[in-house]
């Protein structure tokens, strides 16, 4: 994974009662910086000869700006060295957490709790949504341009022959029925800037501090994004796996 990303993820596996998970009872984390699938080769094949064993490795890493094809290209080529690959369908893990009614809970809690240990009449009236929307708007220009830029890479290396101005409006098509949903533009606008965003709207308005850990404490199980239910599903069946087997054998069987 990426950097401290299972923080989130083992709260996420509380929620929905993955103990063994959250635990990291049957599995290690080993934490890689930045989106580096080569890394991941390298360091499991070190691994393995240093244990003089085969390993099971599951690889999951923020998607970024990348388009669903790229995702796929690069998912196909992991999964000859890992038995689980994962390539978010959101930009980052913190996207995850980008869940208005649960942020608007952990938010008004915070907001009573200052108001019951100072005195001061505090109530919170601010709308999660309202802010991350407005987030959102700031950075669509920033987000459009990552966007593109990412495609047109992705066309060259893999010689598609589009030209730079048919790369760039399909992307952009693409980028706007996307953008237009709020579900899928929480999805593809940063994930940590908007928890920087959400958190200083906080502290400017109320005083309080907004975390990851706040938003997990107050999420129901209802709110746990699907994606995010199916990944802590798949590494429960890969945690469990013995030999080096696919997710979808282990499912099988």
């Amino acid at each position: 994974m990426e950097g401290k990303d299972f923080q989130i993820l083992g709260k996420f596996a509380r929620i929905l009662a993955h103990s063994r998970i959250s635990n990291r009872s049957d599995f290690a984390v080993i934490p890689v910086e930045g989106f580096n699938p080569e890394r991941i080769r390298n360091l499991k094949t070190g691994m393995e000869a240093t244990l003089g064993r085969k390993m099971l490795a599951a690889a999951l890493l923020d998607r970024d700006y990348r388009c669903g094809k790229e995702r796929e290209s690069i998912e196909k080529n992991c999964a000859s060295f890992c038995e689980y690959v994962k390539i978010y369908r959101r930009k980052e893990i913190e996207n995850f957490l980008l869940v208005p009614s649960a942020i608007d809970r952990a938010a008004e809690r915070r907001v009573a709790d200052r108001a019951k240990r100072t005195g001061e009449k505090l109530t919170y009236d601010s709308s999660a949504t309202a802010i991350l929307e407005k987030f959102a708007a700031e950075r669509k220009s920033y987000v459009t341009a990552q966007y593109l830029a990412s495609r047109q890479r992705f066309e060259r290396l893999r010689s598609s022959g589009l030209s730079d101005a048919s790369i760039s409006e399909n992307a952009l098509v693409e980028f706007e029925e996307t953008w237009d949903d709020l579900n899928s533009r929480l999805e593809m606008i940063p994930g940590k800037e908007a928890m920087g965003f959400l958190s200083h709207h906080f502290q400017t308005l109320y005083g309080v501090m907004l975390t990851a850990s706040a938003i997990l404490d107050a999420m129901r199980l209802e709110e746990v994004p699907e994606e995010m239910r199916q990944i802590i599903s798949d590494l429960s069946l890969f945690a469990a796996a013995k030999t080096s087997v696919t997710i979808e054998r282990v499912a099988a069987a």
